[in-house]
């Protein structure tokens, strides 16, 4: 599902994260009917290629394998405005979920922008880089922010990106949530 929002305040991605964990609860409990039902075979082919899970905003069915994607990166997204609402209280926020030309999360005032990621790996398929390219080639936003969630990246990692990446803040999160 491709969805544009506009929130102005952190009570509005509250009833997002809410939505997006009520619908989790519903995949988890068709998850739990499916394997109950079926061999191992074809319970994995349904999690694969049946739209048997709850789609993470809508509730609309989808494919498990999305639902686990897009969960995370629309949880990830919510984190990153509730910091930059820390650090800029007077903003409202896009937040570009899904397939939706422009940053992941921009102002309205186009001051800010930001990229976010949930992955096994920062590696994976060079989306950190890309984000970071993508960000710094933007002249005109006074503020910049990478926002992700994965296993692999550390300290280290994260001063080498700095060196290269100088005018963007790069946010790890510890844990989704």
């Amino acid at each position: 599902m491709s969805k544009q929002i506009v929130v102005h305040n952190t009570d509005e991605l509250n009833n997002y994260k809410n939505t997006i964990l009520d619908n989790l609860n519903s995949s988890a409990n068709m998850l739990q009917k499916v394997l109950s039902n079926n061999d191992a075979l074809d319970a994995f082919k349904i999690f694969k290629f049946e739209k048997m899970a709850a789609e993470p905003l809508s509730g609309n069915p989808e494919n498990l394998i999305e639902v686990i994607n897009q969960a995370h990166t629309y949880l990830i997204s919510i984190m990153a405005v509730e910091y930059l609402y820390k650090l800029h209280p007077a903003q409202a926020f896009i937040i570009n979920w899904g397939n939706i030309p422009g940053y992941d999360i921009e102002s309205v005032d186009g001051t800010i922008i930001a990229e976010c990621f949930a992955a096994t790996s920062y590696k994976s398929n060079g989306k950190l880089t890309a984000d970071l390219k993508r960000l710094a080639g933007n002249t005109e936003a006074e503020y910049k922010y990478e926002f992700f969630y994965d296993k692999d990246f550390t300290e280290n990692h994260k001063e080498y990106y700095k060196e290269k990446y100088p005018d963007i803040e790069i946010v790890k999160f510890k844990d989704i949530k």
